[in-house]
C-alpha cells in the first residue's frame, strides 16, 4: 500500500503593527500648566479641538506654534492663526472643550499636519474619510 502524503499550505498571517501614537501636547498662552489632549482631541489642516483650563471667547484669533513631523520624521515648526469658532464648558470636568478654525495654515504644511494628525490618531472624523 501507498503511503499518501499530505502537505498543508501554511498561511502567513498578517498582523497589524501597533499604531504608533506620536504625543500631543496644547499649552494656551503663558499657562504653566500643559494641556493633554484626551480621546476627543483632534486636529487636521482645518483646525484643532483641544481643551483649556479657561474659557476662550468666541471669534477671538490664536496664533499657533506647532512642531509637525514631515515625510522623513523630522520635525519642522509650522506658525498659522486661527479664530475659536466654539467654546463650551464639559460636564465631567472643570475643562472647556475649544474648537479653532485654521485661517492661515501654510499649503505646505497641511498635507504633513494630515499625516502628522494620523499617526497619532487625532484626526478629524471629516479628515479621516479623505
Amino acid at each position: 500500500m501507498k503511503k499518501r502524503s499530505t502537505s498543508v499550505g501554511a498561511k502567513r498571517v498578517q498582523r497589524k503593527k501597533p499604531a504608533v501614537r506620536t504625543p500631543v501636547a496644547v499649552q494656551v498662552g503663558q499657562q504653566k500648566a500643559v494641556v493633554q489632549p484626551g480621546e476627543k482631541f483632534r486636529v487636521c489642516p482645518l483646525g484643532v479641538q483641544f481643551y483649556s483650563p479657561k474659557k476662550l471667547a468666541d471669534f477671538a484669533v490664536m496664533d499657533f506654534h506647532m512642531q509637525v513631523a514631515q515625510a522623513g520624521g523630522q520635525p519642522t515648526s509650522v506658525n498659522c492663526s486661527g479664530v475659536v469658532v466654539h467654546c463650551q464648558k464639559e460636564k465631567d470636568s472643570n475643562l472647556y472643550r475649544v474648537w479653532v478654525k485654521f485661517l492661515d495654515l501654510p499649503e505646505e504644511s497641511s498635507a504633513n499636519l494630515q499625516c502628522a494628525a494620523k499617526s497619532a490618531d487625532a484626526i478629524c472624523p471629516h479628515c479621516e474619510n479623505f
